[in-house]
């Protein structure tokens, strides 16, 4: 039979590790039986280095049927274990791929846009607190679903339909309790709390139920409308922030960041904002670190971070780092909300004049700062099309010393194939995914490409390859001389050093 994928492997490469054949390829059944074995082996292989972790660190596995919580993840982060999760994640989905049915894999993928919606059902439902609240032998849904007074008919079948998928546990006809998926939708409210004061659900929580109650509404309405907008004459070639597949969703003519503001998006805005802040829990903690040599900056050295929200970033490097100078640089009503956060967080800093924050459009204002050594865009770029990144990198390069450093912290997706182009670049070789499995790692990295089709559909912005970033860099003035990945994970933002060209 034929293969419809680019290829690094045949049935020979498959037994000798070999990863040089690269093309179309006719697959023979023994290839075949090959590619489903090699796929076993790193499975089990991969477990075996889990096993092997947890007994060197005494940290166990966390188990499916328990809570989570950040203790219980602790054997997870291991690197080791972090690179085996990748290798089972990867090589699973690959194997089912290649042993489903074609047409149930493909319907299944058709059907999957009513995971979100039941997603956003259950946390409105507050289905995991509730079932926190009952303790592990569960609920059921009539009473579940008393509180919010859901027809609780309705409310089973959306809650099997997450089982099936892993998330909550149908331990009776109708019963369902926690798991460790479910517990991760957990706010840590009272549900009794969460009715009485729905305006304050996302206050200090993790910010995931947000992020997840943002993708089922605004994101996933708009991407109904992405083929829509692809074949919209007005829209389809415009990269306009206001011409995406959320504004025709929604009926708009704003910008995603000034829809937010306007009378009646009060709650949705709120709850960006906890979103935003929920994204952190898919990255490695501290992170920012390994992307800098933050100890070698002088004494009273100036670091201004671009769109930095309420400063949590520079709030991370001030703990290591208390030598430097910290600028925050963002729209007026998140200044108002750093400044809130950094009195709590770090009073001796305000009152020390060595974080300041500053009111800024990075799209329409020059850049202030005229003497800083590092800025920083974490997580910017990614929000707009390359004529806007334009702008906002030019803005930067004006003001830029010859000792000045750009750290762009940004999700550096890879192309689904090999990619040559870029290898002298210092941090961009990585090792090859084992065969036989895909270049960029498959879906275990998917969720990288879907958040480039979240930019798309509601900003007009992107991910980008390395190859896109330093083209988009050159344009503007500055050099890419550096990329560090830091700890590897399914979803890790890359860490860019670039230097006035």
């Amino acid at each position: 039979m034929y293969v419809f994928q680019t290829s690094r492997f045949t049935a020979s490469t498959l037994a000798d590790g070999n990863l040089g054949v690269v093309g179309y390829y006719r697959s023979s059944g023994t290839d075949t039986l090959a590619e489903l074995k090699a796929l076993s082996d790193l499975i089990k292989s991969n477990i075996d280095r889990i096993e092997a972790a947890s007994k060197s660190t005494s940290l166990d596995f966390p188990s499916p049927w328990t809570p989570f919580t950040p203790p219980s993840e602790a054997g997870c982060m291991v690197p080791d274990v972090v690179d085996a999760i990748t290798q089972i994640v990867a090589a699973a989905s690959q194997l089912i791929a290649a042993v489903r049915p074609p047409p149930l894999t493909i319907i299944s993928m058709g059907y999957s846009f009513y995971i979100p919606a039941a997603l956003r059902t259950v946390i409105e439902v507050h289905v995991s607190e509730f079932l926190r609240e009952a303790g592990n032998q569960g609920a059921h849904v009539k009473d579940i679903a008393k509180p919010t007074n859901i027809d609780s008919a309705k409310l089973t079948r959306i809650l099997r339909l997450l089982a099936s998928y892993h998330v909550f546990v149908e331990v009776a006809p109708d019963v369902f309790a926690n798991n460790r998926l479910s517990s991760f939708l957990d706010s840590g409210k009272s549900v009794a709390t969460l009715v009485a004061h729905p305006e304050k659900t996302y206050d200090a929580t993790s910010g995931i139920t947000a992020a997840l109650g943002h993708f089922g509404d605004k994101s996933f309405k708009a991407a109904v409308y992405l083929p829509d907008t692809l074949f919209d004459p007005a829209m389809a070639h415009s990269n306009d922030a206001n011409k995406t597949a959320a504004n025709k969703a929604f009926n708009m003519d704003l910008d995603w960041w000034s829809w937010y503001e306007t009378p009646g998006n009060e709650y949705r805005g709120t709850r960006f904002t906890h979103a935003m802040n929920g994204t952190r829990a898919f990255l490695l903690p501290k992170a920012i670190m390994e992307g800098f040599d933050w100890e070698d900056l002088k004494e009273g050295a100036v670091v201004v971070d671009v769109g930095g929200g309420v400063g949590s970033q520079c709030l991370m490097l001030a703990e290591d780092f208390s030598h430097l100078n910290f600028i925050v640089q963002d729209r007026a009503p998140v200044i108002t909300e750093g400044e809130k956060f950094w009195q709590i967080n770090k009073p001796e800093f305000v009152k020390a004049g060595k974080i300041k924050f500053q009111s800024y459009d990075f799209i329409h204002e020059k850049q202030p700062v005229k003497n800083a050594d590092v800025f920083i865009i974490r997580a910017i770029l990614h929000d707009w099309a390359d004529e806007y990144c334009v702008t906002i990198l030019r803005s930067l390069r004006k003001v830029a010393t010859p000792t000045t450093r750009l750290l762009v912290i940004d999700n550096v997706i890879s192309y689904a194939c090999e990619e040559e182009a870029v290898q002298d670049i210092p941090g961009v070789q990585k090792p090859h995914p084992p065969a036989p499995l895909l270049p960029n790692w498959g879906q275990a990295g998917a969720v990288a490409y879907l958040a480039d089709m979240q930019m798309l559909t509601c900003l007009n912005g992107q991910e980008r390859t390395v190859t896109h970033l330093r083209n988009l860099l050159a344009k503007t003035g500055w050099k890419l001389v550096e990329v560090r990945r830091g700890t590897e994970t399914a979803f890790s933002l890359k860490n860019v050093i670039a230097v006035p060209a």
